[in-house]
């Protein structure tokens, strides 16, 4: 992959001023991000900040029991790491890939110094910031208010606008976490979606075999978040 498509394989890198880009391109190290892989640890000293190209990575709120959710997710559209911005290297959630891909990583004292150099990169990280904030506002309300069935609906398409991809190698385990809800609850509402024929799912992968009615399915958070992170990151 060239320089200029690892570019604009990642949104928020491709919105960048190119002397903004130049200032980090060169500490920019491709990784591969693997299923199930820890980014980073509740409360863990945030070492990157991550570009993924392809696939999503979850944040998840962990409780002291154990328990968790997600609260976030975050694709090519944007960024890992997002406390380095607001001048913190932790954060209390855990950074986890949902599903497998690729990015950039860049050490997160490089990353602070391009961002004291120029006030121009400085605001559009925190755009991004402002839309994952809304992102992250709306689940909350949606995890309260919202049937499963239209959360389900509504996860796959963000997982699918993220990683480009209508199949998506996750678990009802998985699923079950990330809408912090029992799997039973997850199986009822993917068997519906599989019935309606929206869905398919076997073996740890769902395929999306019909998004516009997926999309009429999914709670109103889906256009939302999508037309917020449009607003802000054009």
């Amino acid at each position: 992959m060239s320089e200029v498509s690892r570019r604009l394989s990642n949104r928020i890198l491709s919105v960048l001023p190119k002397e903004d880009y130049e200032r980090i391109a060169p500490h920019l190290e491709y990784v591969e991000m693997k299923q199930g892989e820890v980014l980073f640890h509740s409360e863990e000293h945030i070492q990157y900040a991550y570009f993924p190209y392809r696939g999503t990575v979850s944040l998840v709120a962990v409780m002291a029991k154990g328990s968790q959710v997600e609260v976030g997710t975050v694709g090519r559209e944007g960024m890992v790491g997002l406390p380095i911005v607001m001048g913190t290297d932790s954060v209390p959630l855990m950074a986890v890939t949902q599903i497998p891909g690729s990015g950039a990583r860049i050490r997160a004292g490089r990353f602070k110094d391009a961002l004291r150099q120029s006030e121009d990169m400085y605001k559009n990280f925190l755009c991004y910031g402002q839309a994952l904030f809304v992102q992250t506002a709306i689940t909350a309300g949606c995890n309260r208010l919202h049937y499963v069935e239209g959360r389900l609906a509504k996860w796959l398409l963000t997982c699918r606008d993220r990683a480009e991809s209508d199949e998506l190698q996750l678990t009802q385990e998985f699923l079950a976490v990330l809408l912090g809800v029992r799997r039973a609850g997850v199986t009822t509402a993917a068997n519906k979606l599989k019935e309606d024929g929206l869905i398919d799912y076997a073996r740890g992968r769902i395929q999306i075999l019909d998004a516009e009615k997926l999309e009429a399915v999914a709670c109103e958070c889906y256009q939302a978040v999508k037309t917020e992170f449009n607003r802000l990151l054009g």
